[in-house]
């Protein structure tokens, strides 16, 4: 699933600085369909060329990166990593910190946009934030619940040091 409020804050706050940097890039993946990201990326105003879509139906990108409940046994079930992976005191941590306006603002033009295939278990799946310079790993930050999101301002200072 994409999220709304972290592709808002991303167009508004931390793309316009790494474009201004003249050679960081930006993409974002969310889990579901290349239709979906569509949508979302019109209902953001994220731009599109910059959204990718984990059409899979086991969320393989997430399970390459390692984000939370993205793990499968040896079996291929889904290892789910418990209610606390999905709303936490990070979660309420993140809500006050941030506080309720961008959120609230969000949600009244907000549209669920579920997978079709393996929807339950590909929206428990939590995401995370990576910087890399060619296929070294800078920062990394997996989402431990539900709005407990990357320091986009840290993100930043490590995209642009160079």
């Amino acid at each position: 699933m994409f999220c709304w409020e972290l592709a808002t804050q991303l167009r508004r706050d931390v793309l316009p600085a790494l474009q201004a940097s003249g050679g960081v890039k930006l993409f974002a993946v969310g889990i579901g369909s290349a239709e979906s990201a569509a949508e979302f990326a019109a209902r953001t105003q994220f731009p599109p060329s910059m959204l990718f879509a984990d059409e899979s139906e086991q969320a393989d990108a997430y399970a390459a990166a390692g984000t939370r409940n993205a793990r499968r046994d040896a079996n291929g079930k889904q290892v789910f990593e418990g209610l606390e992976s999905m709303w936490s005191k990070r979660t309420n941590a993140a809500l006050k910190a941030r506080g309720r306006d961008d959120l609230n603002g969000i949600l009244k033009a907000y549209k669920p946009l579920m997978p079709k295939e393996n929807a339950m278990e590909r929206a428990l799946v939590q995401g995370g934030a990576f910087v890399f310079d060619g296929s070294k790993q800078l920062y990394a930050h997996t989402d431990f619940s539900v709005g407990d999101h990357a320091d986009l301002n840290e993100v930043l200072r490590v995209a642009l040091r160079r």
